[in-house]
């Protein structure tokens, strides 16, 4: 006869046991087949090769360097002066791919980063944005056991400047990618750009991005200013930038949901089916007795 689970027998928790098993054998192997299905699909709408964007050159530009240097250490000092004085900054197209050529907080935008035009709607801006790709296993000579070849996102982003509290963001409202269309989730990942996040606490970033209240485009130019009595507006919050990580967490989540509830509906049963067939072992035994 096949095992029976009784109040003396170790089936029911067995049972447990071996379910509980294959709920965390499921968690692991969905966690790692996730990465080869979002690299999948990144696939399909990003590049094996870069294609690196002109970078300002620096030599021959020394007086327009100077210039917008001048420009945004007055701009920082009125940001830090008198509260109730006006501070404000315009900078067009020009002044912001020089920037990047020659300030050392944006450096990781060279190449990859690219204002094309401003409007007073958008920052139009090019990019060549490198991703990570298929999950691998390492070769000699490279870090850690397993890596992944990068691809890169080559398309035009059009966005606009935000607050949030202590920081400027680039809020992207569409991307274009030649020939392809990017998936609604992976947009949803990438709405915002927190491209000086690693200089909160940067001596002189810091304490100007945590000083201006507004950032807004015009034509032709983007403006950063203080308005004296006005405060930041908190229209980016820390659940948006988690809102991509919290899909798979949630997911992750709904899967132990369901096995635990598989696994508890199972022993539930098997007590019940246990109990009745006591019962009627228990009701034959008093009907041979009489």
């Amino acid at each position: 006869m096949p095992p029976q689970a009784t109040a003396r027998s170790p089936f029911a928790g067995c049972l447990i046991l071996i379910l509980a098993l294959a709920m965390l054998l499921f968690l692991i192997g969905f966690s790692a087949w996730m990465p080869f299905r979002q690299a999948a699909e990144i696939e399909k709408f990003t590049q094996e090769a870069p294609a690196p964007l002109a970078v300002e050159p620096i030599e021959g530009n020394e007086a327009k360097v100077n210039t917008l240097v001048e420009r945004m250490e007055a701009f920082r000092s009125d940001l830090l002066g008198d509260a109730a004085k006006p501070a404000r900054i315009e900078l067009d197209a020009a002044d912001l791919n020089l920037a990047i050529a020659a300030f050392q907080p944006v450096e990781e935008l060279r190449g990859s980063f690219r204002v094309r035009e401003i409007t007073k709607d958008a920052l139009v801006i090019d990019i060549c944005y490198k991703l990570n790709g298929r999950p691998r296993l390492a070769k000699e000579g490279e870090d850690g056991p397993v890596t992944s070849d990068p691809r890169y996102l080559i398309g035009t982003i059009k966005g606009h400047p935000q607050l949030m509290r202590r920081e400027l963001v680039l809020k992207v409202d569409s991307l274009e990618v030649p020939g392809a269309t990017v998936p609604e989730g992976f947009l949803n990942h990438f709405s915002t750009l927190r491209i000086f996040e690693a200089h909160l606490k940067h001596p002189v970033l810091g304490p100007a991005m945590a000083a201006m209240t507004r950032a807004g485009l015009e034509e032709g130019k983007m403006v950063l200013a203080r308005v004296p009595g006005e405060l930041p507006p908190e229209t980016v919050t820390e659940e948006q930038f988690r809102q991509g990580g919290g899909r798979l967490i949630t997911w992750l989540g709904v899967g132990a949901c369901v096995f635990l509830a598989f696994a508890t509906a199972m022993v539930f049963f098997g007590i019940r089916k246990q109990r009745r067939a006591e019962k009627n072992g228990q009701t034959s035994i008093g009907n041979d007795g009489a």
